[in-house]
C-alpha cells in the first residue's frame, strides 16, 4: 500500500505584506513540485486576534515523543541550512542556524493539532485563522514570517526530505532572513494523514 504524504508552504516576506503560497500532492519519495500561486496583498498587521498566555495551554505538555521528532526536526532543517542547498535548481548558500522560540513552537503545535483533530491539511485553520494570525496569538511579533506544512510523513527524515525537494519549502528552510523556527508535531491516528508537521518560521 503506498502511503500519499502533502505539503505546502506559505512565506510572508516581510511585514508589509508579500504573501507567496505554494504546495501540492508529494509521495514520501521525490515527487513533482508544488503549485506557486501569485502574490496577493493582504493586512497582516495585529492579524485581528490578540496575544493570550492562556492559547498556548492546551499544547505546553507535549508528548514526549511527539518532542523529540520536533527536535529531530529543528537539528535536521540546521543541517541542511549550514551545508547549503539546491531549491528548484536555484543553489542556496549556507546561512546561519534556526533558533528555537517558543511561541512559533505553540503556533506550529497548535495548527498540527487542529489539522489532526479535525481532519483537515491547510494552511488555514478549522476556524478561519492565518498563519500570521496564530503566531500573533502565540505573542510573536514579526518582521518576516513563513510557515511549511506536511502531512503523512512517518519521521523527521522523511518529512525535511521532502520539504527540501519542494521549491517553496526550501525557499523558507533556506532563507537567512528568517531567524527563530518552531515545530509541532500531533499524531491522530484517527485522521486521513496521521502525521501532521507544521514548521513556523520568523525574524522578530
Amino acid at each position: 500500500m503506498t502511503v500519499f504524504s502533502r505539503s505546502l508552504c506559505l512565506t510572508l516576506l516581510s511585514a508589509s505584506a508579500l504573501l507567496v503560497g505554494c504546495g501540492g500532492e508529494e509521495v514520501p519519495v521525490p515527487a513533482g513540485e508544488g503549485v506557486v500561486v501569485p502574490p496577493v496583498q493582504t493586512d497582516v498587521a495585529g492579524g485581528g486576534v490578540s496575544a493570550s498566555a492562556a492559547w498556548c495551554d492546551d499544547v505546553t505538555t507535549w508528548d514526549p515523543a511527539w518532542v523529540t521528532l520536533e527536535n529531530q526536526v529543528l537539528t535536521l532543517v540546521n543541517q541542511r541550512r549550514a551545508a547549503g542547498a539546491t531549491c528548484g535548481g536555484v543553489v542556496k548558500p549556507p546561512v546561519a542556524a534556526l533558533t528555537l522560540d517558543t511561541r512559533l513552537r505553540c503556533a506550529a503545535r497548535k495548527h498540527s493539532k487542529d489539522m489532526g483533530t479535525n481532519n483537515f491539511f491547510s494552511h488555514t485553520g478549522s476556524n478561519g485563522s492565518t498563519p500570521w494570525q496564530r503566531m500573533t496569538s502565540a505573542g510573536y511579533t514579526y518582521r518576516n514570517a513563513a510557515e511549511n506544512i506536511a502531512a503523512g510523513y512517518g519521521t523527521a527524515q522523511a518529512v525535511v526530505d521532502g520539504w527540501m525537494t519542494s521549491t517553496g519549502h526550501c525557499n523558507n528552510i533556506m532563507n537567512g532572513a528568517l531567524k527563530q523556527t518552531g515545530i509541532g508535531y500531533f499524531n491522530g491516528p484517527t485522521s486521513t494523514y496521521r502525521a501532521y508537521w507544521t514548521q513556523n518560521f520568523g525574524t522578530p
